[in-house]
């Protein structure tokens, strides 16, 4: 993995360690406790984000599957588009999930969340190491909102992705445990 990949991937782990200090010290009733039936609890947040990550490492790893050379080069409009995805994750503003993904149930702990997070996140890196450098302009991963994304691009919006719940987060604790 080069420099750059591994770079981002750090800034990914750094982020989630990020969202989860957030949650820390929290009792298992204030994960699982929600402000009304119209949103969502810290572990929901968290289940949401392991949805999405797992459902990005598996569509990355069906679409290279059949060999990197066989995937479309991306583009500026291609980056462009990463870019204006990263920027709106980058702020408080409320955004529905993508209907391709399924509503988190709160069904799980905070520990079973974050082992499940941990495995997939070893599978992600070993996944990373895979790629050559030649192949990081390959469009792997098809976002929702914006299309087809390199390697380079899906990274920077799971990472935007994780701190545009740490605002959700900071939400949900200011007016459930003041």
């Amino acid at each position: 993995m080069s420099t750059s990949l591994l770079e981002q991937f750090s800034l990914l782990e750094k982020t989630t360690h990020e969202i989860l200090a957030h949650i820390e010290g929290w009792s298992a009733e204030q994960l699982s406790e929600k402000e009304d039936e119209n949103n969502w609890s810290a572990n929901q947040v968290i289940e949401h984000l392991l949805i999405s990550e797992a459902g990005t490492v598996g569509y990355m790893k069906k679409k290279s599957a059949s060999g990197w050379d066989m995937l479309e080069e991306g583009n500026d409009e291609t980056t462009q588009a990463g870019q204006t995805l990263a920027t709106r994750l980058d702020t408080n503003q409320r955004l529905k999930a993508p209907p391709v993904l399924p509503e988190p149930t709160n069904g799980f702990t905070l520990q079973q969340l974050t082992a499940n997070w941990q495995a997939l996140r070893s599978d992600l890196k070993a996944f990373l190491h895979t790629i050559e450098p030649q192949h990081y302009n390959k469009l792997v991963f098809r976002q929702p909102a914006v299309g087809m994304l390199n390697i380079t691009a899906t990274l920077e919006f799971m990472t935007a992705h994780i701190r545009h719940h740490i605002h959700q987060v900071e939400r949900i604790k200011s007016k459930l445990h003041q």
